[in-house]
């Protein structure tokens, strides 16, 4: 390109125009050369300032346990010690439980929780590889969340500074509430508070305890012993469905250095009555006695007995579950238990007599036996997935006797899942022991035989516990007398309670008709406090997460969800709670023997508030200095003004001399 332009005759001397042409050469030489996009190896010298991290319990505590005047003066020595280090040419960082701060003026003192631990691990993974001189922790040594802290392994020394009062003030305060977040309706349950004492010996103290401001129950204590714990216990009533809050309150006494930490709340789910399970046996039977057993052990079921031709009273239902132990027999069974077995989840156990009756009512299975029997032992099936049954406790069914089964042609009514198969011997057989049918509308099971007291009997001999016998057939009467939820719209929280400093997180499920799951349907959720008070959400059901709300006030909501689904509108509803976490109420006496333990272990000192000049001085005798740090990177060479300016002078320094020279 250079030699056509330049080649032909031109209106000014050969030197010129050999110059003009290595001007035209070197400037379409350097665009090609950076077209090819190179690179530029660039490295950065600059000074790194030594680091001193100013950490500060920025708990509720400090301001809950001492006055107004005590607090101002907190504040006063952390903007000195602030305005020391940062007059001495150190970078001082603020940090407090879980933030940084970017003065001392917007330290907040209001976080429910104290971990030092991780305020600690947090500076050593922050400042890594860089030039952290120390940090200056300024803390009342309560930690009451998370791993301790004083064994920690840190890279850095700690030079704490004590504030507060190790001396316990004189103080009431409720440790501990005790009791069943969850409880059934219309049952008492059990509700312990444990008041710790100081300064109060020989006094009466009240303990209240009220649910939406009205009282139901107080007690009264004569206080017997100074720093020990005192437990109130109330028996409580359930009255409505959903979670109720219980407000719990040590009535205050003179001089009590503070209240804060006099009232907490219990959260307790009040849920439907107990599971009904009825086993309906044509007489009395070992098997009968062991099934009770294993379902009275399990809390929140009932089970009541019906003995055919013994029993006179007439079962009160409804059921969620009826075991049928040898019935239906050759007598026709009674009009009401033929009516609830129609609306009820069944368990037959055969037994070897007459099974026609048994065929003509069970939905799993229909033997021919012609009454004969074999004596069979149970094998879990392997492919079996609708429960799993612990693996070490299989081994113990070896030890099983065998039962008396029937032996005939089989057949299975629909498609079942076979839960043990029978084995004759140590031969294990393809014939179902024990069959389970999920059904569109009900669950039903069959026991091929009967005689299983004996395996429970020689579990208990052998290994104390029948613990392989109660998973074997607690996880199936569990999974029997459970009704399946069939709607097609589902929402729910994940806990029943949280922490306010928790997200609330919804669980949306949504089927369409063929009860597969649907995804990217808009849901409106509505919460409505105990005041009435309602906000409204709208999200979008999404298979990758949950729908979370953060920042709730503590309280009881009740929530109501809503979606469009083929073409009607669905609802969902339920209650949970969110609660305070207040540990910082607890316990309000200083611990300084815990800051001294990590400053010991870390090569630090601990000092107490009114030396705060002495750990600055402390700090700043260290004598720190910075350290030079290189920054390397591979820039584009397009990127260099250099670059882009010796272009642009090459094309002005030809353009003028083929101007001055008489063309263009």
């Amino acid at each position: 390109m250079t030699y056509l332009l330049y080649s032909k005759k031109a209106p000014w001397s050969k030197q010129i125009n050999r110059l003009l042409s290595a001007f035209r050469f070197i400037l379409i030489s350097l665009i090609c050369f950076l077209l090819l996009g190179p690179l530029l190896n660039q490295i950065d010298f600059f000074d790194e300032k030594p680091i001193v991290v100013l950490a500060v319990d920025d708990s509720a505590s400090v301001t809950d346990a001492y006055d107004s005047a005590y607090f101002l003066d907190v504040k006063s020595r952390l903007s000195s010690m602030y305005s020391a280090l940062s007059r001495a040419d150190l970078e001082v960082k603020i940090r407090g439980i879980d933030r940084y701060y970017d003065n001392v003026e917007s330290i907040a003192f209001d976080q429910q929780k104290t971990n030092l631990h991780g305020i600690l691990k947090g500076i050593r993974q922050d400042f890594e590889q860089q030039n952290l001189v120390g940090t200056m922790l300024v803390s009342d040594g309560i930690h009451n969340y998370g791993s301790t802290p004083q064994f920690l392994t840190l890279n850095y020394p700690v030079y704490s500074v004590g504030i507060g009062d190790t001396i316990p003030a004189q103080d009431l305060s409720i440790k501990r509430l005790n009791y069943n977040k969850v409880v059934y309706q219309g049952n008492k349950f059990p509700l312990v508070v444990d008041v710790f004492n100081n300064g109060y010996v020989g006094e009466n103290i009240t303990v209240e305890v009220r649910k939406r401001g009205s009282l139901v129950a107080s007690k009264a204590l004569n206080l017997k012993g100074d720093q020990q714990i005192n437990s109130f216990e109330f028996i409580l009533d359930t009255e409505v469905l959903g979670v109720e809050t219980y407000s719990v309150t040590v009535v205050p006494k003179e001089n009590e250095s503070t209240e804060t930490n006099n009232s907490r709340r219990a959260f307790i789910e009040t849920v439907d009555s107990k599971q009904k399970i009825l086993i309906a046996a044509a007489a009395p039977h070992p098997d009968v006695k062991a099934l009770k057993g294993l379902i009275e052990e399990k809390e929140g079921t009932e089970v009541q007995i019906y003995l055919s031709g013994i029993t006179e009273e007439v079962p009160e239902g409804p059921f969620d579950l009826i075991i049928m132990h040898k019935l239906p027999g050759i007598t026709d069974l009674p009009d009401w238990l033929n009516r609830w077995l129609e609306e009820t989840n069944s368990w037959y156990i055969t037994g070897t007599g007459s099974l026609s009756p048994v065929n003509a009512k069970n939905p799993v299975i229909s033997y021919q036996s012609f009454g004969q029997s074999d004596l069979v032992g149970a094998n879990l099936n392997p492919n079996f997935e609708l429960f799993e049954i612990d693996e070490v406790l299989l081994s113990r069914a070896a030890d099983y006797p065998p039962l008396r089964a029937p032996y005939g042609e089989f057949t299975l009514k629909n498609n079942v899942n076979i839960y043990l198969y029978q084995k004759i011997g140590s031969i294990q057989t393809n014939r179902p022991l024990l069959s389970i049918y999920n059904g569109d509308e009900r669950k039903s099971a069959v026991l091929s035989g009967s005689g299983i007291w004996k395996w429970k009997l020689q579990e208990s001999g052998l290994h104390e516990k029948p613990d392989l016998f109660n998973e074997i057939f607690g996880k199936l009467i569990q999974y029997l007398a459970t009704k399946d939820d069939k709607r097609n719209f589902r929402v729910g929280t994940t806990a029943e309670s949280y922490f306010e400093s928790e997200s609330v997180e919804f669980n949306s499920e949504v089927y369409n008709e063929l009860f597969e799951k649907v995804y990217d349907y808009n849901i409106d959720l509505r919460l409505t406090d105990a005041d009435n008070q309602t906000v409204e959400y709208n999200y979008v059901n999404s298979p990758a997460e949950n729908f979370k709300i953060n920042g709730l006030a503590p309280g009881v909501y009740n929530y109501t969800a809503s979606t469009s689904l083929a073409g009607k509108r669905e609802e969902a509803s339920g209650t949970f709670a969110v609660q305070k976490l207040a540990l910082e109420d607890i316990d309000l006496t200083a611990n300084f023997q815990l800051l001294r333990n990590i400053s010991n272990n870390s090569g630090g000192k601990f000092y107490e508030l009114s030396n705060s000049e002495e750990v600055v001085q402390e700090v700043l005798d260290l004598n720190a200095k910075p350290v030079v740090r290189s920054n390397e990177r591979l820039n584009p060479i397009v990127h260099n003004p250099w670059i882009l300016l010796l272009l642009g002078l090459l094309v002005s320094i030809e353009w003028f001399m083929r101007k001055y020279n008489g063309s263009y």
